[in-house]
């Protein structure tokens, strides 16, 4: 693909002049959704630049990007900018449209433009970084329940963990697996089943959220947060499934990559966000399970078993489920 063409088609949309256009780099090229994200430069100006394809994703579990949804997340982007939270600037069209369409190569992509952002990410998180950001997440948190649209679904995540068990449980009855790594897939089914049920809630708060991961977030040196970028996975949560992610982003020690995680900045992370003051007994009974549904029933997790499981890789998919048995055991350590 001529990515140089493609830029230079859409940003003429924005009333920029493409002669003047630089790649700096392509961000996340090996992502799994598909979508083409570059840093750029255009008369002397750094700009956010991402082409969206149309399927991103091999389940429906999660918000397909329509044009509607997609409109409605950049308007939240604008919501949480004018609120004070310091968001990325959205750049709009010449013609004040939030994105534009681009047919290249016999493909549709809408295009999104946003102004550059600078700052550092802070991946190994300290004592300081997980209760600055836990009372940052906090105001996120207060800003979004007063954000209204009819657009994004209120659903909970449960119905995610839902769907991805019964993917497993289809998968497994078909398998044909030596007996013990059977039971031992069994086993981590019903461990599922057992955390799906502590996790359940007859009543949810739900809040808009952006996907506050920490390649998302942006420090300045003297450990302040001065950016929030990327709007993918703007959509309802319920404030206790959504503090569960982040709570195991942000309590690991080593890196975004690394599982080391440390029950002394989990804590560090509620205390910020003042947990205490505001989850009731109930929530807090359900956050442990919904930690581990985080990282033990999401669709890396699911995915990778589905494969392991169709290839018939016995011995792979026993050491597999062991290191999630492990996981599991980390990540409910942490409350």
């Amino acid at each position: 693909m001529d990515e140089v063409q493609l830029l230079k088609m859409a940003v003429k949309q924005y009333g920029l002049n493409p002669s003047s256009l630089i790649i700096e780099k392509e961000l996340q090229s090996n992502n799994w959704h598909g979508d083409l994200h570059f840093k750029i430069h255009i008369d002397n100006k750094s700009f956010s630049a991402r082409f969206i394809g149309n399927k991103r994703y091999e389940t429906d579990v999660f918000i397909q990007l329509s044009d509607k949804v997609l409109n409605e997340q950049i308007r939240f982007c604008n919501y949480l900018l004018n609120s004070g939270i310091p968001f990325m600037k959205h750049v709009p069209t010449v013609n004040g449209e939030s994105f534009t369409s681009i047919c290249f190569e016999d493909k549709v992509w809408k295009f999104v433009l946003f102004e550059w952002m600078e700052g550092e990410h802070l991946t190994q998180c300290t004592d300081t970084i997980a209760r600055t950001f836990g009372a940052f997440a906090r105001k996120i948190h207060n800003i979004s329940s007063k954000f209204e649209t009819n657009v994004f679904p209120q659903e909970s995540h449960s119905k995610g963990h839902q769907e991805f068990y019964n993917l497993l449980v289809a998968h497994a009855t078909s398998s044909k697996l030596s007996p013990p790594t059977t039971d031992l897939l069994k086993s981590y089914l019903n461990e599922s089943e057992h955390h799906k049920d502590r996790a359940k809630t007859d009543s949810h708060d739900f809040i808009v959220q952006s996907d506050l991961n920490p390649l998302n977030i942006l420090w300045n040196q003297r450990e302040e947060i001065i950016g929030v970028v990327d709007l993918e996975s703007i959509t309802y949560t319920d404030r206790v499934e959504g503090l569960a992610w982040l709570v195991k982003w942000y309590s690991r020690t080593h890196g975004i990559a690394s599982h080391e995680m440390s029950p002394l900045l989990a804590k560090s992370v509620l205390q910020g966000y003042g947990a205490d003051e505001l989850l009731t007994p109930r929530d807090l009974k359900r956050l442990p399970s919904l930690l581990w549904l985080t990282g033990c029933l999401n669709w890396n997790f699911t995915s990778k078993t589905i494969e392991l499981i169709k290839n018939n890789e016995d011995a792979l998919l026993k050491e597999h489920l062991m290191k999630y048995f492990k996981r599991g055991e980390i990540l409910l350590s942490l409350l």
